[in-house]
């Protein structure tokens, strides 16, 4: 196929890890589907725990190896890469694991939700824009636009399963001074990341699209006829 382009060894390890983290977040979130009408929320995590939690790493695991495989700089969205996959491992093996008995919360549930819907779009979208150098629009519009459900989805599932732990943690021990430090700063927290999340909509996906416009508008006024390409996704 003439749309798809021969990579060198380190595109080809990023693109194998996306193919593979998008895969992984789907089956988890097929799994998830399938237990929950059957053994219901208070028996779920039983079946499916230990794959979410171990699924839970590749975030973490990617904002390394894709800044290594590539050579890059740490940028503003590596980092927010970065600090998003320690949160999620913090979850996950800090606040969940150790305490077996808050995943049986309904809040459980909505935390696979969001996540899995958030990472299965964004790797499929980068697994798509790796190989093809661009990615089907509807692809496109959910990898900047998902943030609106995902993100206080997630944020909401989080919060309350930091206050449910409090009740298995020492009163007044460092730990138990942790979860409450960080339950009180997931707001102002959630305040500037849903900036940053609306900030880099505007940047990766409303001002391209209003470019790919303007260039439809140019094309169309042009007495040659000359066809609008499509947007390469490069940069995004």
């Amino acid at each position: 196929m003439s749309s798809l382009y021969p990579l060198p060894f380190n595109e080809q390890l990023i693109f194998f890890y996306n193919t593979a983290s998008a895969t992984l977040w789907f089956c988890c979130f097929g799994r998830f589907l399938i237990l929950l009408p059957l053994v219901g929320r208070k028996f779920l995590p039983g079946g499916i725990a230990d794959f979410f939690h171990v699924v839970c790493v590749l975030p973490l695991i990617g904002s390394i190896l894709i800044r290594g495989a590539l050579n890059t700089k740490w940028k503003l969205s590596s980092l927010w890469s970065l600090s998003n996959g320690l949160k999620m491992v913090w979850i996950c093996y800090g606040v969940i694991f150790p305490h077996p008995k808050i995943a049986k919360h309904t809040s459980y549930s909505l935390l696979i939700t969001a996540w899995c819907l958030q990472y299965f779009i964004h790797y499929s979208y980068h697994a798509f824009r790796i190989k093809t150098k661009r990615s089907p629009h509807f692809l496109f519009w959910l990898e900047y636009n998902n943030f609106y459900l995902t993100y206080p989805l997630g944020l909401v599932a989080e919060m309350i399963l930091l206050f449910l732990s409090l009740a298995f943690v020492e009163e007044n021990s460092l730990y138990d001074y942790v979860l409450k430090s960080a339950f009180l700063a997931y707001i102002p927290v959630a305040y500037f990341a849903w900036g940053h999340l609306q900030e880099r909509k505007k940047v990766k996906y409303t001002e391209i699209m209003n470019k790919r416009n303007i260039s439809r508008v140019r094309n169309s006024q042009d007495p040659v006829g000359t066809t609008a390409t499509s947007v390469e996704l490069r940069e995004m």
